[in-house]
Parts: C-alpha cells; structure tokens; sequence
C-alpha cells in the first residue's frame, strides 16, 4: 500500500469514526449522557430519603449535583419517618434540567 493510500484510508476512517461519534449521545461523569434529564431537589430538611420511581437515590444533601435520569415520566418521593411522604409526578423531556422543591408536613402526635 503506498503511503498516499494509507493516508486516505486513514483519513476515511477518521472521518467515519467523528460522524458516528457525533450522532452518539456524549457520555460524561458517572455516566451521564447528552440526552439524560437532570432532576434537582431542594427541602428545607436536608437529610431526607429522596426516591425515584420508588428506589432510593441519596439524602438530599448528598444530591447537590443533582440526579441524572432519561427521559420520560418519573415519580419523585421525599420521606423521613417523622413526616408524612412527598410526592411529584415528573414529565422530563430529553436533557431537560428541573429544580424542584418539596418539604413534608410532620406527623402530629
């Protein structure tokens, strides 16, 4: 092969390669992609469970950041055994970011 060919061949296959890489969705930190939406949550009580479609995430205060999820429709839930639950059903479009903000009403005795 000569050395103009291994050039284009080179060339063509950059080519490609950025042309797919483009259409992909970017990976980032921990995973994240271009097309995730991102979901942040702010309480007066910090260090209350926060769930998503009924699994834990974190406490709140560990989630400043935010919380990554794709897109589509999710159920957010804010508990602590002193209070009644929170509840918010979330419509997320894709690499949509929503601050949102929940407290809990505490259980009287």
């Amino acid at each position: 092969m000569t050395r103009a060919r291994a050039t284009a061949l080179a060339l063509a296959i950059a080519i490609t390669w950025g042309l797919a890489a483009g259409c992909a969705p970017r990976i980032g930190p921990n995973g994240v992609t271009s097309d995730d939406a991102i979901i942040y949550v702010k309480s007066k009580r910090a260090r209350r469970a926060g769930l998503i479609d009924g699994r834990f995430i974190a406490p709140l205060d560990a989630l400043g950041g935010g919380v990554a999820v794709e897109p589509g429709s999710h159920q957010l839930e804010l508990r602590h055994e002193d209070y009644f639950s929170s509840y918010l059903e979330l419509p997320l479009a894709r690499a949509e970011r929503k601050k949102v903000a929940l407290d809990l009403a505490p259980i009287l005795p």
